[in-house]
């Protein structure tokens, strides 16, 4: 240190540590969080239990008491029994995304990288875990089906469901189909404490929102028109669900990566669920690290998370399809 390096304001250190970046690693932080939750739109489509410690936990199913009876006079009332369980939910393999800078392009650069880069490490990992949520979904409304179907589905629950048509990618009328099925099933199965979202691809939301809208002088585009706004391109609720576009929803056939995130979603367009479908385990919330690295000059940026995500309520989810179930 110098008379030099001490008249020099270093704004990225914290008073009384010897650390010059201090200040820059809670803004950094902060703004991969935000990026984050913006990537991340299933956020709120998943029942979250956060753990301190072990590798999994489990999440209590209370089924269902449907045998209500008349009384006679007299009789003993001996009670009956509603059948519980349990949902394991382990923790997947700890997630990340880094970028290493190089301190010669830091130097020679008149602009800096590192905001940009922290929104793409917070996007990269929201991406992840959003598209992770949206298979279990999927996989949800297929559980206790073996092809079409439903077996071992536990007593007193309904079968999950699903509706199909050969266009229900292509055809507003068709899509629309699809959820007035959707709404039927969650009424007549009695699905109900917590609200559902409709997702779907943003081909979809704005394939609806075409059909189903209003033209700019207000009147009916078509006789069917809705909620969906033509100038805009916006979409309202659609047979009292709320309709969110997504990138997230899988549509390849997965074969590889962990197993339970497999699976051929080729012929799946979308789904209906409450966030009850699908559990969360959160071990470790997005953790940032900033660390130079001497020996390549430069430094690393590392962005990570612990979690695991698994079916939760099967019957709380329904698939949107192009075809049956083979």
């Amino acid at each position: 240190m110098s008379e030099y390096t001490d008249a020099a304001s270093r704004f990225g250190q914290k008073a009384g540590t010897g650390d010059d970046r201090a200040l820059f690693l809670t803004e950094f932080g902060g703004l991969v969080i935000n990026t984050y939750d913006e990537t991340m739109d299933y956020m709120d489509l998943r029942w979250v239990k956060n753990i301190t410690q072990g590798k999994s936990d489990t999440f209590p199913i209370i089924g269902r008491k449907r045998d209500a009876s008349e009384h006679e006079a007299g009789e003993l009332i001996l009670g009956g029994k509603i059948e519980s369980n349990e949902i394991e939910i382990s923790l997947d393999k700890m997630v990340y995304d880094a970028v290493f800078i190089p301190e010669i392009d830091e130097l020679i650069a008149h602009f800096s990288v590192r905001e940009p880069y922290a929104k793409q490490l917070g996007q990269s990992l929201g991406s992840l875990q959003a598209r992770r949520v949206a298979i279990m979904h999927i996989l949800a409304s297929r559980k206790y089906y073996v092809g079409n179907t439903p077996t071992d589905v536990p007593q007193g629950q309904p079968a999950p469901g699903y509706a199909f048509h050969a266009n229900m990618k292509t055809s507003a009328a068709e899509l629309e189909g699809g959820l007035w099925a959707a709404k039927e099933y969650l009424l007549v199965n009695e699905i109900s404490g917590e609200q559902p979202v409709c997702m779907l691809p943003h081909q979809q939301v704005l394939m609806l929102a075409r059909n189903f809208g209003f033209a700019a002088d207000g009147t009916a585009a078509n006789p069917q028109a809705g909620s969906g706004n033509r100038v805009e391109g916006e979409l309202g609720k659609v047979v009292g669900f709320a309709v969110k576009g997504t990138n997230h929803l899988p549509k390849t056939n997965i074969t590889t990566g962990l197993a339970k995130y497999q699976g051929n979603f080729t012929t799946s367009v979308g789904h209906v669920s409450t966030k009850m479908a699908v559990g969360s385990l959160e071990r470790k919330a997005m953790r940032i690290v900033m660390k130079d690295q001497e020996e390549r000059l430069g430094t690393i940026i590392i962005a990570s998370q612990f979690n695991g995500h698994d079916v939760l309520r099967p019957e709380a989810s329904f698939e949107l399809a192009t075809a049956v179930r083979a």
